[in-house]
């Protein structure tokens, strides 16, 4: 119940920041709805949560999110992105918190 309402949040927040580039929104969603998804799979591990919010951003960027969401029916290239993107998220001993099933 609490996940549909941080995506309620961001919709609605979405709808109100109208005079933002649609490239900026599309940032901002996909965003959003990776790290909800991975605050969930965190499961309340701070520390967790701490390498998410301050690496998801270069992440996506040397994952080439954008190259992903451009070519998203392409199974390739979501086993690419995913992989990269996973294994960015690391602990301080430089170990992935996540892995990928693609």
């Amino acid at each position: 119940m609490y996940s549909i309402i941080k995506k309620l949040f961001i919709i609605s927040i979405m709808l109100m920041t109208g005079a933002c580039s649609t490239e900026k929104m599309e940032e901002f969603v996909f965003k959003k709805t990776l790290e909800l998804s991975l605050q969930e799979l965190c499961d309340g591990d701070e520390a967790c949560d701490k390498a998410l919010e301050a690496q998801i951003t270069p992440c996506m960027e040397k994952s080439n999110w954008r190259a992903f969401l451009n070519n998203e029916d392409d199974e390739e290239e979501l086993s690419r992105f995913t992989r990269e993107f996973y294994s960015c998220i690391v602990d301080e001993e430089g170990k992935p918190y996540f892995e990928s099933t693609v």
